[in-house]
């Protein structure tokens, strides 16, 4: 017996070991492979499985999963470590793919991420506490417990060959960067060019999805202050003439939020949502039949604000802006807003109100609490009233009926409870937020009409505009129970925006509009706001187009597109293709069933 000394077959099994471990094992590698293919390639398999896209996001899935392999091979022993890291990170960002896939049933796209950097900490957390249910919990738990058990199967993946990795290296180099490779060595295309179709490669796949995103949504940002900031090289509009020019005039803008025309009582719905608004009717001009080209806020504006619309979406960027006439015309301009602002943080709508004279930023909170109501712009909105300028434009951008709602309304506004004079379909929690939305609509009532008393109360000349920048469905439909806005899955609700406008005397007398009974009837895209505007405050010029603005007699119905111009070829007009459940009154458990016909018909 062999004291103090190793046992001679322990000795040959463990150099025999060491020997299998050298040993390069196309097993191994593959199991590295799918462990960080899961993340996106799950993801993308889901969405062609489904229909919902083509197969070109799994194809750039599967080239792109080959790139975390690459440390794996240069260093073997760090290789758990590695992919665990790594695995982490992929595991985190598909998450947010995934979970808009789970909610929506679509693909995550680069206007999802062009609306997620464009929303801050509170709306993003209000948007979890909206949507979050129950079986998200079991299904993250599952999610992440299939990559755990085949990480912890994974062994290390050594080479004995230099060649033979430094190859298959490069090979894996060359799998994951030949968009680069071949546009600007072998094509010649030049640096950005192939780098963007790199990136638009890479894209598909966790964690490039929000890189990359975050990348294009600052060069866009960028480029969209060089041209809405720093517009001074813009060539004015041409031909411009203001008919008023002479008189001391007051011109208000007020831009709502998230407020669909079918909840407004205004417009004919059950509850009184609008009372103020309804005891001033026969002051106001109320358009009843206006859309919004988008359901969100910044794409909306970038048209409404200019002369951009679906065919031509990028003509905000090469064009004078509603803001740039106004000052053209000789008015001096404001922008208040309770949009939150984070201290004049850098977003799209804080560029629009940089181009005004003034901007008065009132929701500057770390968060969007129940503290911020709308009722703050009228204070600033009285100081500007009477400032001594001589011709003034106001822009007032609310926060009107943003999720959540029972944000947006304070206490004594919460005149809708209960689920008496509901839908049916309606549970409980349904209820409450169907009585929130309400509330809010009635509390942005209260606001709207409020500016304009403090309009007619000081007695200026001029009008005021109210208008939603796009609507949103608070479970409207029993058929598919929803809260929110989609475009990929457009409503009726979510397009369809009250439009009114209110003139003092003086300015209606001087600025008549003709054939009031036949204009407020006429089907229109905000869109074209900007040639409305200008006609309702008297100016025009060289290319005004007199068919696009919906008071003009030479006005022309022209298609009222909805979706993302991005993707022309399935625009929708709704002249040709309208909403079916368009301004039907839903059944409630106070109407009974002849009386709801009345109601509907009366509607109709």
């Amino acid at each position: 017996m062999l004291s103090g000394s190793q046992n001679p077959e322990s000795s040959f099994k463990s150099t025999r070991n060491n020997n299998n471990n050298n040993i390069f094992s196309w097993s191994n590698f593959w199991k590295y492979y799918l462990f960080f293919f899961y993340f996106s390639g799950l993801y993308q398999i889901i969405i062609f499985a489904s229909g919902t896209a083509g197969g070109v996001g799994l194809r750039q899935a599967i080239y792109m999963s080959f790139l975390w392999l690459i440390p794996i091979l240069l260093l073997p022993k760090y290789s758990k470590l590695i992919s665990g890291s790594v695995g982490l990170l992929l595991w985190a960002t598909s998450l947010v793919s995934m979970g808009y896939l789970a909610l929506y049933g679509q693909d995550f796209s680069q206007s999802v991420l062009f609306i997620i950097f464009e929303s801050n900490a509170s709306e993003s957390r209000e948007f979890l506490e909206s949507y979050f249910k129950w079986w998200m919990v079991p299904a993250l738990i599952v999610y992440t417990l299939l990559p755990y058990l085949l990480w912890k199967h994974l062994q290390p993946l050594y080479i004995s060959s230099t060649r033979f990795k430094v190859s298959l290296v490069l090979a894996l180099s060359f799998i994951v960067s030949w968009p680069t490779f071949n546009q600007y060595i072998i094509k010649n295309h030049g640096l950005d060019y192939a780098t963007d179709l790199q990136m638009n490669r890479m894209e598909p796949a966790a964690p490039w999805h929000l890189v990359m995103g975050y990348i294009k949504y600052k060069k866009t940002l960028k480029e969209i202050e060089h041209y809405l900031l720093a517009n001074k090289t813009l060539s004015p509009i041409q031909g411009l003439v203001d008919k008023n020019a002479t008189s001391n005039n007051t011109l208000v803008l007020v831009i709502g939020e998230s407020t669909n025309r079918q909840r407004m009582s205004l417009y004919g719905y059950q509850r009184k949502t609008t009372p103020e608004l309804d005891a001033m009717r026969n002051e106001l001009l109320v358009f009843d039949n206006i859309y919004s080209p988008r359901p969100y806020t910044i794409e909306t504006l970038q048209q409404v604000l200019t002369f951009a619309d679906q065919k031509n979406p990028d003509l905000f960027l090469k064009k004078p802006t509603l803001i740039n006439l106004m000052k053209q015309a000789g008015y001096k301009t404001y922008w208040i807003t309770n949009q939150q602002t984070q201290t004049k943080r850098n977003t799209m709508l804080t560029t629009f109100s940089k181009q005004a004279d003034k901007q008065i930023y009132l929701n500057n909170n770390r968060m969007q609490d129940s503290t911020q109501y709308d009722g703050v712009v009228i204070r600033p909105f009285q100081k500007i009233l009477n400032e001594p300028a001589q011709k003034k434009f106001i822009v007032i951008h609310l926060l009107g009926t943003h999720r959540k709602y029972h944000y947006r309304f304070p206490e004594e506004f919460a005149v809708f409870q209960g689920n008496s004079d509901l839908p049916k379909w309606l549970n409980d929690s349904q209820a409450e937020e169907y009585n929130d939305y309400d509330n809010a609509v009635a509390y942005n009532d209260f606001v709207v009409s409020e500016l304009i008393k403090q309009f007619k109360q000081h007695n200026d000349h001029g009008m005021l505009v109210y208008f939603s920048d796009h609507g949103e469905e608070v479970y409207d439909r029993p058929e598919k129970l929803f809260t929110g806005r989609n475009e990929a899955a457009p409503t009726s609700a979510m397009y369809t925006i009250p439009f009114i406008v209110w003139q003092s005397p003086s300015w209606r007398q001087s600025n008549p509009v003709d054939n009031k009974e036949e204009v407020i009837h006429r089907m229109y895209s905000t869109s074209d706001f900007i040639y409305t505007w200008s006609e309702l405050a008297g100016i025009s010029f060289n290319e005004f187009d007199t068919s696009r603005s919906i008071v003009n007699q030479a006005f022309k119905q022209h298609p009222v597109w909805i979706g993302n111009p991005d993707n022309p070829k399935k625009l929708r007009d709704l002249n040709v293709e309208p909403f079916p459940d368009l301004r039907i009154v839903p059944p409630t458990r106070a109407i009974s069933t002849s009386d709801d016909k009345k109601v509907n018909t009366a509607l109709l």
